[in-house]
């Protein structure tokens, strides 16, 4: 899946539960972290395990627990995150989210389609794939940083977000207006 979906849907659905947009854009950033293996090149790999990005997160929260304590939610939202480019990932194709507890990169594959014909019908299917996990690496990587679909999706996504900020934007200035023409 691509960069902009991993970081618009922790970023929506983090403003959504309130929490202010100069604080969801550097914890849904964060939210990309497990594609840098691709720098290593390597895709897919332990960095898509929700065991590893567990471990590696449970010593920051508790650090954060004893020294910062008024940090621990925004270290719980950036794991939770993390954990949403796991979970995306494996909707989107094989993924080693198990482990190293399993062997196995799992896909959940979903489709719905509608058979239109002398009758109407619906064919829904969910899959569980799997096949044994290897990490490869590779020459070379061609990977799209957006889709049109992927671009039309996250603008949809953030118009209400948008709009929001242009109505307060048009709001503010016309205060501003008001108050200059008083003066």
């Amino acid at each position: 899946m691509e960069p902009l979906i991993h970081f618009i849907v922790p970023f929506i659905v983090l403003t959504l539960v309130g929490v202010n947009v100069k604080k969801a854009f550097p914890i849904s950033l964060l939210a990309l972290l497990p594609d840098f293996d691709a720098l290593f090149l390597v895709h897919r790999s332990l960095s898509h395990s929700i065991i590893v990005v567990l471990a590696a997160a449970m010593p920051i929260v508790l650090l954060t627990y004893k020294f910062k304590p008024r940090l621990l939610n925004y270290i719980i939202l950036a794991s939770l995150a993390v954990a949403s480019h796991l979970i995306l990932d494996l909707f989107a194709g094989y993924t080693p989210i198990l482990w190293p507890l399993s062997s196995y990169s799992l896909w959940i594959k979903t489709e719905l389609e509608v058979h239109i014909g002398s009758s109407i019908f619906v064919v829904p299917s969910v899959k569980l794939l799997a096949q044994p996990t290897t990490f490869q690496r590779f020459q070379s990587l061609d990977a799209p940083l957006f889709t049109g679909d992927g671009l039309i999706i996250s603008l949809l996504l953030s118009a209400p977000l948008l709009l929001k900020a242009v109505k307060r934007h048009v709001h503010r200035a016309g205060r501003k207006d008001v108050e200059a023409k008083a003066v």
